[in-house]
């Protein structure tokens, strides 16, 4: 068995039977010995010991497809780590993606699921992905438009391409002008409005933000989704909580804040064992010391529960469970 401390962000105690990190060129001969797909394992929570596992973190590289004096068309492998993409981008004059600073995992891992942070989501810069489809024995390439982007999801989550198709390379259309996109209250009280047309200075912004949310180690960003409601379901939420807030959604939904539904029902700082609903973002669940998966599953069951029974909303885990080999 080989440890995964290295290849996962929880810090559980786990380890695969097989552990693959091919370059692009091999993975058409390996794919169909690994059961799960993985980039650097900062959205995965592993139920115990793996079965073999895929890593695309060694997949590196870049190369501008087309340019413009308005916007640049760049393909980048899945591999590469996203905060330092965006970062990379910022040196080269390209722009839109500064409010997704300091997400972790890979570039790859970007577009499963559609991350999005402070009014910004990858969706509008996706051009096409390609990758290897383990079921067609083929490399494939598929535009934006196919890879069914929608908040915080995308098609390879599921049935059919999770763990079947294996992203590879992600071409992005960025643009050369900066306009800073300070939607999010939380921004917007930050930003000294001399600065905010400085890309760098939005980007520190954003990361100062996050790392006041996030532990410095042990978890795995916002483990549950903010839940989406219709306009009824989001007026019934309001007769209990009238200042809950809200944000509006461009298909007439309302996205609220999973964060403050979990603080609200009184589970900031709970724990099972040496899991912990996060004292500072309740919408993170983090490893004190020497927690196990039972005791992180048992947690997010719990957390779910009881903002059911106090708010009558079902949490969706952003984290993917993934299960355990099974022992003949």
């Amino acid at each position: 068995m080989i440890p995964l401390d290295e290849y996962h962000t929880l810090g559980l105690p786990v380890s695969t039977s097989a552990l693959f990190l091919p370059s692009e060129e091999e993975i058409p001969e390996i794919a169909c010995s690994a059961t799960y797909i993985i980039g650097e394992g900062s959205n995965i929570l592993p139920l115990g010991n793996l079965p073999p596992i895929l890593c695309t973190r060694a997949i590196k590289g870049y190369q501008i497809l087309r340019e413009s004096i308005s916007e640049v068309e760049v393909e980048v492998a899945a591999g590469e780590n996203w905060d330092a993409w965006v970062r990379f981008c910022i040196a080269h004059g390209w722009h839109g993606l500064e409010n997704l600073a300091a997400i972790p995992g890979t570039v790859g891992a970007a577009v499963v699921q559609n991350i999005g942070a402070y009014g910004v989501e990858l969706a509008p810069f996706l051009v096409k992905v390609r990758g290897w489809n383990k079921r067609l024995e083929a490399w494939q390439e598929l535009p934006a438009h196919t890879c069914k982007l929608s908040y915080r999801h995308s098609i390879f989550q599921e049935k059919g391409w999770q763990d079947d198709f294996i992203i590879t390379r992600v071409t992005l259309r960025l643009k050369k002008s900066f306009e800073p996109v300070l939607t999010y209250p939380d921004v917007r009280k930050r930003v000294d409005k001399v600065r905010s047309h400085d890309p760098w200075y939005l980007y520190q912004v954003i990361r100062a933000i996050r790392s006041e949310k996030l532990p410095a180690q042990g978890s795995a960003g916002s483990f549950f989704k903010n839940p989406i409601l219709s306009e009824a379901e989001l007026q019934r939420l309001q007769q209990q909580a009238p200042e809950i807030p809200f944000y509006s959604m461009p298909d007439g939904s309302f996205k609220v804040p999973a964060a403050w539904l979990i603080d609200r029902a009184g589970l900031k700082g709970y724990r099972i064992g040496d899991a912990e609903v996060y004292e500072k973002q309740p919408l993170v669940l983090v490893n004190r010391g020497k927690a196990t998966p039972n005791e992180f599953l048992a947690l997010a069951r719990e957390v779910q529960r009881i903002v059911w029974e106090r708010w009558g909303i079902r949490l969706e885990p952003e984290v993917r469970f993934l299960e355990a080999q099974k022992t003949a």
